[in-house]
């Protein structure tokens, strides 16, 4: 038995989580730890169901996920999250996910604390941070690697090469298109020789929420560094607005 002050979530890989080779997905990761976070939060407090009480709620940033092993359906799986940094308006959250003994993957989440009324950035009270004492811990699984960056920068030459309107299926609780869903339509957007053979880490970068009915375009291309990146922007009174960016590595 683990002895550590890590949030255990135990679960199991579900049907909705496998690609069409059965075996668990970067989506199906990304639900995963989503749901791991969001439970770990819930049980100190500051779950979905707080918010009118606390009147604030977290909103995603930033992910990085590496997928080492892929399990097939079914697996039963523990995922250990903690976060790893509190302060200002930011939170770090580390997360470890195991197949018994053996680590299958592995990522790190940056979250903003927002104002449930004004939607704003606020900053994380000692209330906030004494209801996740009993797990914060600073040991940081990408010691020694670059943050995941802000943003990126396409290529003036870069196509679009995908393009769709977002529907009801795609927003969730805060009313905007949920973070899995961004890994959607970059994976529509991949060459097919890339989407057979995706390589085992994705990093995604959130600058600013999309909204029902945003008619939206996926830009791809190959940084210098042989990444695969890519951009997902909207128009707006002739203005380019860049919602986030997807690499995968």
């Amino acid at each position: 038995m683990i002895s550590t002050p890590h949030y255990l979530y135990e679960t199991a890989a579900a049907y909705s989580d496998l690609g069409p080779d059965q075996l668990l997905s970067h989506k199906g990761l990304l639900r995963l730890l989503q749901e791991a976070a969001s439970v770990a939060s819930d049980d100190v407090g500051f779950g979905l169901k707080d918010i009118p009480r606390n009147k604030v709620h977290w909103i995603l940033s930033s992910w990085r996920v590496e997928l080492k092993e892929r399990p097939c359906w079914r697996t039963s799986l523990r995922i250990e999250t903690w976060p790893r940094t509190m302060d200002g308006f930011l939170s770090d959250r580390d997360y470890l996910v195991w197949d018994g003994e053996r680590e299958i993957a592995r990522g790190t989440s940056r979250w903003v604390l927002v104002d449930a009324v004004t939607g704003r950035l606020t900053r994380i009270t000692g209330a906030v941070r004494d209801a996740y004492k009993d797990q914060l811990d600073d040991r940081d699984l990408f010691a020694g690697c670059r943050l995941v960056p802000g943003s990126g920068k396409t290529p003036e030459d870069a196509s679009i090469a995908f393009e769709t309107t977002v529907g009801r299926r795609d927003i969730d609780t805060n009313h905007h298109v949920n973070n899995i869903h961004y890994l959607d339509y970059a994976l529509e957007a991949l060459p097919e020789e890339v989407y057979q053979a995706l390589p085992e880490t994705i990093e995604i970068s959130f600058r600013k929420q999309i909204l029902l009915g945003t008619p939206i375009r996926c830009l791809y291309s190959l940084t210098e560094d042989g990444k695969h990146q890519v951009e997902i922007r909207s128009e707006s009174g002739g203005k380019t607005i860049h919602h986030a960016f997807v690499w995968l590595y």
